[in-house]
């Protein structure tokens, strides 16, 4: 395949992408349907399943992709910060303000894809404990660095810290997202540096 041939594809599974959140959060996830996904990407409902082989499979997939987006925004936002504590304030305020920008996709994730039987079992559900797998390997670096405290294990932290921020995201979900989820991030990063932080 060229480049101009792999570019052409990678628009098409985009577009399908695209036009999948678009649906499944207009809709549900029950009743939206492919034919309605392949409408909205302009493509025929067979192209659909040269690239997702099931409708579950495009609306894990979704995730997928959002997580690897936020990957790559949270590796250029920690690049430089040497200090940890700085390194989790950061890593609030980015988790705030990606699901913030992204309302229809923390719709999906937070209200219909974490409650699904067949989540943690999908591609989805390892890029999101890859995601979330940063904030381990800076509680661990302030662990060796005798800044943060050592007798609870790392993998606890993260479950205190990621619980914190999907609850309140949750909330501003439930709420009708009618305010500004950033203002819990400095609040919320100086409450979890409080309870890491060494004496």
């Amino acid at each position: 395949m060229n480049n101009i041939q792999q570019n052409f594809s990678e628009s098409k599974k985009e577009r399908i992408l695209q036009a999948a959140e678009y649906i499944f959060g207009r809709e549900n996830y029950a009743s939206a349907t492919i034919s309605q996904i392949a409408k909205r990407a302009n493509v025929a409902v067979g192209t659909v399943y040269e690239y997702f082989e099931s409708k579950e499979t495009l609306f894990f997939s979704i995730a997928s992709e959002k997580c690897e987006i936020f990957d790559q925004e949270l590796r250029l936002h920690l690049a430089g910060i040497v200090n940890v504590f700085e390194k989790i304030r950061k890593y609030v305020w980015l988790y705030f303000y990606y699901f913030q920008s992204e309302p229809m996709y923390s719709e999906l994730l937070l209200l219909n894809m974490r409650v699904n039987k067949n989540f943690r079992g999908s591609p989805a559900y390892v890029w999101i404990q890859k995601s979330v797998g940063e904030i381990i390997t800076v509680i661990e670096e302030g662990q060796r660095e005798g800044l943060i405290i050592t007798d609870v294990d790392a993998y606890t932290m993260r479950h205190m810290i990621l619980g914190s921020l999907e609850h309140i995201t949750t909330r501003w979900l439930l709420h009708g997202k009618d305010y500004d989820l950033l203002e819990y991030s400095e609040k919320i990063s100086n409450l979890i540096i409080r309870a890491l932080r060494r004496d």
